[in-house]
């Protein structure tokens, strides 16, 4: 029995984690490669010819940056001629980056290729840094301004930074306080994670059918994570006052105003407002976890449903899928993309093209991304690829970054251009999973296959969505706190938390256990104010998913010059100029709504038709 899995760099919704976990070893006897895995793996000579002629360009190309970053100073006259030779130090610098990316994670053992693909970061840092200081200087402000030059942008954006920009006697001071302090307290809460131990056998107890079996499973979870709630409410306040300082540093009001205008390119009062239409939408939600707690009670013959039973078996196996197989789901699905973005995927799926990395092997790091920049070859690396349907997912998810690092390499004049907000990145690869959902159920044959993928569709709108907007209004409610003296300690940041999760989730309050499980949500300690880029990304791939249907192919067209167009200009103007919608809370979040509305409905509809033929 198989229970989708959502992935992403975060902590998932805890039920999906452990049922996963128990039944990771169903496909491991299962082929999808029909005895031809040997044939997915990418052709590192797309890259040099040889190692030995990589190892010479390497030595040619670091003296050359090195007297580059050495040159004389930055003029009017010669500025446009530095960019261009920085440009195509870049390209270069990302070929060589990229060849020993894909070595190391092909053999995590490969000390060669991670010493290798250090030194080339730090040459691309080193060559970034003596750009951004040239750039910054007075004498460049009329480029900014200067309509139609090619470096307009990229000027524009290292003037706006420089106003936040550290002395160089507060950086000194930053480094030996600031980034040792921070670091110190992300290895306390990520070395405590590693060693505590949580309830063995937890996956084959969330299976269990006796729901007292499960409720105790998930209470003896909760309780041993509760032991430490004290220190870890204690290091991630200090975190949160500590981000709040140092942002203050650099002239912003707050940590969150600093990281939204990084991240998303937006002030922090349009931030609160999409965080408040979303506390107000939380019926929706709602009404999706009633519709399945309906259905699990039924199904299972339970008096109440709680959180952890909501992903229960549903009585449909999901059959893993030939990699043949999907490459013609793909392609179906893709269709509202349009042709040109289907001949793409084709090529970059087709093995013999070598783009490719995806067969399972002994020292493979675990990883699934894609490698690419402008002017260099782009691959898609996986673990592995199995045919299940997260295998699946993850493959239209990656391959997606590949396909818009691929159209971007083919049309963009300046590399550096590829570089943009990584929730519209984002945004681009989650439409490619609701499009594969989608012609999942629509080839599926029968009512339980059809309620499963509905299912698995709104458990990603849930979680990508909802789930983003409880952290993202946590975090922002916690960095006010914090600032203000509200919140203190344990008490007050599991009141905090509460607060905000009775607002949206339908078990919250009858599941008192749950109050601490922020303890488990890494994102807030390793990276934090990252969880809100998932609420917009989602948001926008909505939007575009809407489109798609209402139109496909002037959809097509429009989307395929925003993928090539890379980022030359802000998120917000560039989603109006190509999409014709911008990223206000009206724009994005009607088509969301509707969507969810629709699933959910559709979903309840699915249910009673099985109920009748029970």
């Amino acid at each position: 029995m198989i229970i989708l899995i959502m992935f992403r760099t975060r902590n998932f919704p805890l039920v999906i984690i452990l049922i996963s976990l128990y039944l990771t070893g169903k496909a491991q006897t299962f082929d999808p490669f029909d005895g031809h895995g040997a044939e997915f793996t990418v052709k590192l000579e797309r890259y040099f010819p040889s190692p030995g002629v990589e190892q010479a360009g390497r030595k040619r190309l670091a003296d050359s940056v090195h007297i580059f970053i050495k040159g004389k100073p930055w003029t009017l006259s010669n500025v446009g001629v530095r960019l261009n030779a920085c440009e195509k130090f870049l390209v270069s610098l990302n070929r060589h980056y990229a060849y020993f990316q894909l070595l190391a994670y092909k053999n995590k053992l490969d000390t060669t290729a991670r010493s290798a693909k250090q030194h080339i970061s730090e040459l691309i840092d080193a060559l970034d840094t003596r750009t951004n200081q040239e750039l910054r200087r007075p004498r460049f402000a009329s480029l900014a301004k200067k309509n139609g030059y090619p470096y307009q942008y990229l000027i524009r954006q290292v003037m706006l930074k420089a106003a936040h920009e550290l002395s160089p006697a507060d950086v000194a001071v930053a480094a030996q306080l600031n980034d040792p302090f921070l670091e110190r307290l992300t290895t306390r809460y990520d070395n405590l994670m590693d060693a505590i131990s949580p309830v063995p056998g937890r996956g084959a107890i969330m299976q269990n059918k006796d729901p007292s079996v499960r409720a105790s499973g998930m209470r003896k979870f909760y309780s041993v994570y509760d032991q430490h709630a004290e220190i870890l409410a204690a290091t991630l306040i200090d975190i949160t006052a500590q981000s709040n300082a140092y942002a203050k540093l650099r002239v912003f009001k707050s940590a969150p105003e600093a990281v939204y205008a990084r991240r998303l390119q937006l002030p922090e009062d349009s931030v609160r407002s999409m965080l408040k239409h979303m506390t107000a939408l939380n019926s929706v939600l709602k009404a999706y976890q009633q519709v399945q707690a309906d259905q699990v009670k039924l199904k299972y013959g339970l008096d109440t449903a709680h959180s952890w039973d909501m992903n229960l078996p549903s009585g449909y196996s999901f059959k893993p899928m030939t990699y043949a197989e999907v490459r013609k789901l793909i392609d179906q699905a893709f269709k509202p993309l349009g042709k040109a973005y289907q001949r793409s995927f084709a090529w970059l799926l087709e093995p013999a093209n070598g783009a490719l990395d995806i067969a399972a092997g002994p020292n493979r790091i675990t990883e699934n991304t894609s490698v690419g920049y402008p002017g260099v070859p782009t691959t898609l690396y996986m673990k592995s690829y199995q045919g299940m349907l997260g295998d699946i997912l993850r493959l239209s998810h990656e391959g997606g970054h590949a396909i818009h690092a691929q159209m971007m390499s083919e049309h963009l004049s300046v590399p550096s251009y590829s570089s943009g907000p990584g929730f519209l990145f984002e945004a681009y690869a989650m439409l490619n999973e609701l499009l594969v959902l989608d012609a999942l159920k629509k080839q599926a044959a029968t009512t339980e296959a059809k309620a499963f993928y509905t299912k698995a569709l709104l458990d990603k709108l849930s979680l990508e969505i909802f789930t983003a907007a409880e952290e993202g209004s946590f975090e922002q409610a916690l960095y006010d706190g914090t600032a203000a003296g509200r919140v203190r300690d344990r008490k007050d940041v599991d009141s905090l938390y509460s607060g905000i999760m009775q607002q949206y989730d339908l078990f919250f309050t009858s599941e008192p256990e749950r109050k601490s499980e922020w303890i488990n949500k890494r994102l807030l300690f390793d990276d934090p104010l990252y969880n809100i880029n998932y609420l917009y990304a989602m948001l926008l791939s909505c939007r575009l998913y809407q489109q798609a249907h209402d139109d496909p192919a002037d959809f097509a067209r429009r989307y395929g010059e925003l993928l090539k167009n890379g980022f030359d200009a802000s998120a917000n103007d560039l989603i109006k100029k190509y999409m014709d919608f911008g990223l206000e809370n009206e724009s994005l979040l009607q088509s969301t709504i509707m969507l969810m509305q629709a699933q959910t409905d559709e979903l309840k509809g699915y249910y009673q038709i099985l109920k009748r033929t029970r």
